[in-house]
């Protein structure tokens, strides 16, 4: 993989997120249950690591960015996918749980084993707390897969 392909895999992932249903649905705002998913975008999707302390708005957030960490050889590269799940904690509470912890579960879904970010599966390697800023609470998951080092 080459640096002019990160976009390609951004929006990969981005297309990935926004087709499900699940997570569309725990990210809508309380207050606009119809909001387009292409208004979603940029708004509580962000293809970087946006800082939520920024934000004003109680709600949830997803926020994703891949690495390279390392060029096995010609042939392969590493690839680590970053995604950041926060919740204003007056948007955790739901009636069948967490927000939080559902979020989680349906990155889970989306990626875990997915062979639609690489080469090979995508394997979930950590969950991890996550403190973004005051009021909010968050999780970091961390997805390794493997795709062809090319030109």
């Amino acid at each position: 993989m080459y640096l002019e392909q990160l976009p390609d895999y951004r929006d990969n992932i981005m297309s990935g997120i926004c087709q499900s249903d699940d997570i569309i649905n725990l990210l809508r705002p309380e207050n606009d249950p119809n909001m387009p998913i292409i208004d979603m975008q940029y708004k509580y999707i962000f293809p970087y690591d946006h800082m939520v302390n920024t934000t004003t708005e109680a709600g949830a957030y997803l926020c994703f960015d891949i690495d390279v960490p390392k060029v096995i050889n010609r042939t392969f590269v590493d690839l680590t996918i970053y995604i950041w799940i926060i919740v204003h904690e007056r948007y955790m509470r739901m009636p069948d749980g967490l927000r939080l912890d559902k979020l989680g579960i349906a990155i889970e879904k989306l990626m875990n084993g997915s062979k639609d970010f690489g080469l090979g599966t995508v394997e979930l390697k950590s969950f991890t707390r996550l403190n973004p800023a005051e009021q909010f609470h968050g999780r970091a998951l961390v997805y390794k897969t493997v795709d062809f080092n090319r030109p």
